[in-house]
């Protein structure tokens, strides 16, 4: 069995609303983000897919696998990792967002293939599912007020959720706004009440608080006790990060901006947070996640995958989850996971915190290929997230 060709599509899916900055009015979140599938054929007739999905680096990823096809074709689809490898050693430059996404869109499409051509879902080629279902939690928790923060946890209990994820301190409007810390701690006492201490609180501050905004609130939120609290600096300092870590009562967890085996190993190594987020799409594929994944059980870390893409993205994340013994939760979309059926056809229900594995032949998915060739593309438009003084607030 041969390569033969490669197809790609990329397209605009819609989310769940336009949201604009609390201070500056500024779109920060827009009405579409796009999505990329990858699509690998064979002379066999086996194709397989993966994604390539990176919100504003779409058409970067997808000019990349196009240049990449001659490096694919003719190729023994099978040979996963040393394919995968190869590529990646032929450039000079071995890092970064755009080469992570071609080759893990590749990476996925390939072990795609592979369980197909032997009949058996891609955890068996990884070495065997150590776990049966997956824990996941949902995104949309919204901040803004108990009472919005209640109806969406409600929404979210309602869809078989039994953790949620929102993003703490978005009203701030300077620096050191400890109005958005009292209305965050307002927000999470309000949902730790009402929803009792099975349902499991997840707060994302995308790296762009300050470490002493950060820790001030980790210091309020930390009697209702938040699995995590996600991205509390920004990437590029270590040290911040470690303070952070080693004062705050709650559990930090990081990753989603960097790529690399190295870079995660810096982490590791010196055990600067408690979970990790490697974002599979990003951090080239299955395979070199695999790596991540043995670095942070040697430190005794748990893995938290960040996952913001389709469902090709979820599936090629839940392989990796099922087969590694370092697993603590998957990030997921609930508004999103919705939608899949107009994109790809799969088995998935989301029952009692949980989405169960596949038994299907590869990644488990088939792709509506003729619908989604129909989709428009719109570029994401770039935020502008900004204090009410005009200055940058984060990402």
């Amino acid at each position: 069995m041969r390569i033969t060709n490669i197809k790609t599509y990329k397209f605009s899916v819609p989310t769940q609303h336009r949201k604009d900055d609390a201070a500056s009015k500024r779109e920060i979140y827009s009405k579409s983000k796009p999505w990329l599938f990858l699509k690998i054929e064979t002379d066999a007739g086996i194709s397989g897919w993966g994604e390539g999905t990176g919100e504003w680096l779409v058409p970067m990823v997808e000019a990349t696998l196009h240049d990449w096809a001659v490096l694919l074709e003719g190729q023994d689809p099978t040979q996963v990792a040393a394919l995968t490898e190869d590529i990646s050693n032929r450039s000079p430059w071995k890092g970064g967002p755009v080469f992570g996404t071609a080759i893990a869109a590749i990476n996925a499409a390939l072990y795609d293939i592979a369980g197909k051509a032997w009949g058996v879902p891609v955890t068996t080629i990884l070495g065997g599912a150590q776990r049966q279902r997956v824990q996941v939690y949902g995104h949309g928790m919204r901040l803004s007020s108990p009472e919005a923060a209640l109806e969406s946890v409600q929404q979210l209990v309602d869809a078989g959720h039994r953790a949620g994820k929102g993003n703490p301190l978005e009203t701030r409007t300077w620096p050191m706004d400890h109005e958005a810390v009292e209305l965050t701690t307002a927000c999470v006492a309000a949902i730790r009440e009402t929803a009792g201490d099975d349902f499991e609180i997840l707060l994302d501050a995308h790296g762009s608080p300050t470490p002493e905004l950060s820790l001030a609130l980790a210091h309020k939120i930390a009697p209702y006790r938040p699995l995590f609290l996600e991205e509390p600096v920004k990437v590029g300092s270590i040290e911040a990060l470690e303070e952070v870590s080693r004062k705050s009562p709650v559990p930090i967890a990081t990753g989603e901006k960097l790529f690399t085996a190295d870079q995660f190993k810096e982490l590791t190594d010196r055990r600067s947070c408690a979970y990790l987020q490697p974002d599979l799409v990003h951090s080239f594929g299955i395979t070199h996640m695999l790596w991540i994944a043995r670095l942070a059980e040697m430190s005794q870390m748990l893995m938290a995958p960040h996952n913001a893409g389709g469902p090709l993205h979820l599936a090629a994340t839940l392989s990796f989850d099922a087969v590694i013994p370092n697993f603590l939760i998957q990030e997921m979309s609930e508004f999103w996971f919705n939608m899949f059926p107009n994109y790809v056809e799969h088995d998935w229900v989301v029952a009692d915190g949980y989405i169960s594995m596949t038994d299907r032949p590869g990644l488990g998915l088939e792709v509506k290929e003729q619908d989604i060739a129909k989709l428009p593309y719109e570029p994401m438009p770039y935020r502008q997230y900004r204090h009410d003084d005009g200055s940058w607030k984060g990402w």
